[in-house]
């Protein structure tokens, strides 16, 4: 009786082993990416890895790509414009991507970032010192006038519009200012020889503050006059800049967590004095948005609904800064352009560009994304039409 159980048993147990199936994960695996509703979703990329596993793929017309082997069981990222990036662990299964609410449509090429965006008319500033004058509308873009604004600039940082003044830190030859009364027709104003690798900066009537945007270098103050003299009156060290704002006499700082912000008075250029030095360990970074400063929080909470509480500074009284409330958000907010509108990087991919719609008293929500072509990432924006990776881009609802 004893003999027959045996057998039994190591017959069930045969027939076990002999259903299963080894995961074999040097082999080839296919995934099927859907909407929601089930529709197939072309032209999907799949991309992770590490080193030399990385791979990036992209579904075809049923939606359906092949994976390599050596990512089975891993991490990647599921994009595509104008949907919510998703995160998950790979194996052969069907994936969901869910449209945004809204949507982006491409208008035309634009080269450099806008130096000033208006209704119909934008005007943009390359890297190398290339100026563009284009003119648009919701079916297409038109270039009608560009130059190379002076034969020593070739590598263009910090821009500034002050009135029809713009002016432009280099990373080589100083500072630069043009009258652009005239859109089709830019003017040399000055040019100031400041030496350096120059990077946020404020100009104060004659006055300008520049900041070192690599590592924690001196803030130097400097006098100039029209013919592009200068001299410098004060430098105060240490100090890694990443933005820069005036309000009045007063010039606020944001660097790291230690820095969030620093406030000087510069009523005295020659002696700058210190209003008041933010440490905020929570927070890694910020930006400004009118007379706010807003910080950006280092980690996110919810799981899988990551939210990010932005804490909100307001510099009425820049000698007293004061905490004004917090907001959240879906996604990395890295501008607010307007009352209703936020822009930034999505939370699970960052390679992703988001815009936002809410404002800072009830929180901001993802309504589009554009995650290909984003070389140079936003370049401006005058809602609904925004400059991404040079590209006019339309914010639209969806049909």
């Amino acid at each position: 009786m004893i003999h027959k159980s045996i057998i039994l048993i190591l017959a069930v147990l045969l027939i076990g082993c002999e259903k299963e199936i080894p995961v074999e994960y040097s082999l080839p695996f296919q995934i099927t990416v859907q909407s929601p509703d089930g529709q197939s979703i072309e032209g999907a990329i799949i991309e992770g890895g590490i080193d030399w596993d990385i791979f990036r793929v992209k579904t075809n017309s049923d939606g359906v790509a092949i994976l390599p082997g050596s990512i089975r069981g891993r991490g990647a990222v599921i994009y595509k414009d104008n949907y919510l990036p998703v995160l998950s662990v790979m194996s052969p299964a069907k994936y969901t991507l869910k449209e945004t609410i809204k949507k982006f449509e491409p208008i035309g090429d634009v080269s450099g970032k806008a130096i000033r965006f208006d209704q119909n008319k934008i005007l943009t500033l390359d890297y190398n010192g290339t100026y563009h004058f284009y003119t648009y509308n919701n079916q297409s873009v038109n270039e009608t006038f560009s130059t190379h604004l002076h034969d020593s600039i070739i590598d263009v940082g910090e821009t500034q519009l002050y009135g029809d003044t713009l002016w432009f830190a280099t990373y080589s030859s100083g500072l630069f200012a043009f009258s652009i009364q005239n859109p089709a027709s830019p003017a040399l104003l000055f040019h100031i020889p400041v030496q350096g690798y120059l990077g946020p900066f404020v100009v104060k009537d004659s006055i300008i503050v520049l900041g070192d945007l690599w590592k924690p270098g001196p803030l130097i103050i400097i006098a100039y006059r029209n013919d592009g003299s200068f001299r410098e009156l004060s430098r105060i060290q240490n100090y890694f800049v990443r933005k820069m704002l005036r309000i009045g006499s007063a010039i606020v700082l944001l660097g790291n967590s230690d820095s969030l912000p620093t406030i000087f008075d510069i009523s005295n250029p020659a002696s700058p004095q210190l209003l008041y030095n933010g440490i905020e360990w929570e927070y890694q970074t910020g930006f400004f948005y009118k007379k706010h400063v807003i910080l950006t929080p280092k980690n996110g909470w919810g799981g899988n609904n990551i939210r990010l509480d932005y804490k909100i500074l307001d510099l009425s009284n820049p000698a007293v800064p004061v905490t004004s409330g917090l907001f959240s958000a879906d996604s990395w907010i890295t501008e607010i352009i307007s009352d209703n509108f936020a822009c930034g990087k999505y939370y699970y991919h960052n390679q992703t560009f988001s815009v936002l719609s809410g404002s800072i008293s009830t929180g901001f929500q993802t309504v589009a994304t554009v995650s290909e072509n984003l070389d140079g990432g936003l370049g401006g924006s005058y809602p609904p039409y925004y400059l991404i990776g040079n590209k006019l881009l339309k914010l639209m609802d969806r049909e």
